[in-house]
């Protein structure tokens, strides 16, 4: 099993790059942002407590996003047909890092694991996260509390698999069709 791991701002474009990976190898996708959406829908009080959190653009307990991600990996693991996995978004502090990849070496994934890091500016992500309709006050307040948040917590992460020697950085600020092509050219036969 292969599993690329896609860090990024928020609006940086990990999404639209796990999408692309996801239909041309036949990958399944794992964000932390739709599982917690889905877990939203629930009309119980963790699913409102979730839906709070994240329309103050705060963080979900690592130990809650845990459970979620093992759910969907233990699923992966038991689909024979899965060749790999995108994980989008994820992991979001130096912790859970570690705590994924001790996940990783149990099901024997860890040898197999590639990191991109899709680098914009803070005014590009804000530019694009407007541009999606989020531009109410309270919206704006929450994207600058995740991108303050990506600086303290992610960037930890991003350190973690540079040092690991499996960390590529890649320009998210041009068209999203090169930073595909970046990302295809750092795989190489990763995938194949």
């Amino acid at each position: 099993m292969k599993l690329i791991i896609l860090l990024g701002k928020s609006g940086s474009g990990k999404g639209t790059q796990a999408d692309l990976l996801v239909k041309e190898f036949r990958l399944k996708h794992l964000s932390t942002g739709n599982l917690l959406r889905k877990r939203c829908e629930k009309k119980d009080f963790l699913g409102e407590k979730l839906k709070n959190i994240l329309a103050k653009g705060g963080l979900v307990p690592t130990p809650l996003v845990f459970h979620l991600w093992l759910h969907e990996l233990e699923i992966f693991h038991e689909d024979k047909q899965c060749k790999g996995v995108v994980i989008e978004g994820s992991p979001r502090k130096l912790y859970e890092a570690w705590m994924l990849k001790e996940v990783l070496d149990f099901y024997e994934w860890g040898n197999d694991v590639r990191v991109f890091h899709i680098a914009i500016s803070d005014k590009e992500a804000l530019k694009r996260l407007l541009k999606r309709g989020r531009a109410i006050d309270d919206e704006t307040k929450a994207i600058k509390n995740r991108l303050a948040w990506f600086k303290k917590e992610v960037v930890q992460a991003v350190s973690f698999y540079k040092k690991e020697g499996i960390l590529s950085e890649i320009n998210g600020e041009q068209p999203v069709e090169k930073v595909y092509r970046d990302i295809r050219k750092k795989l190489g036969n990763f995938l194949r």
